[in-house]
């Protein structure tokens, strides 16, 4: 059930963070609003949607920054991992589901903490 959420929700994320869909999503408005003035909607159908439609496109606009920001973290990250004496295992960490994580996370602190004594 896990995995099915993670590809779900990756999968959303990518395509809410895709550079095409907040273009799409301004032509979608400007359309709504053509329509709209064409049938003579009323002035609560233009400020509900107005809302609703600058609050999606604000979200989309900051999911694509924040996918862009994530991807080059994630590339500097694993290029300091390569170009460090730190296991290769890290790279790419993100992609791991949480079970695995943790048990990287569990196998580094008792590495580190016997290093220690």
């Amino acid at each position: 059930m896990r995995s099915h959420f993670r590809q779900i929700s990756d999968l959303v994320v990518l395509w809410a963070g895709h550079r095409v869909v907040p273009v799409t999503l301004i032509a979608f408005a400007a359309i709504w609003a053509a329509v709209g003035l064409s049938f003579s909607f009323p002035r609560q159908w233009f400020l509900l949607t107005n809302m609703v439609g600058t609050l999606i496109i604000f979200f989309i606009l900051l999911q694509h920054s924040q996918n862009r920001d994530m991807t080059a973290l994630h590339a500097k990250l694993d290029e300091l991992i390569r170009s460090s004496e730190a296991g290769n295992h890290w790279i790419a960490a993100e992609k791991k589901d949480a079970d695995a994580l943790e048990g990287m996370r569990q196998l580094h602190h008792g590495q580190t903490s016997e290093t220690s004594t």
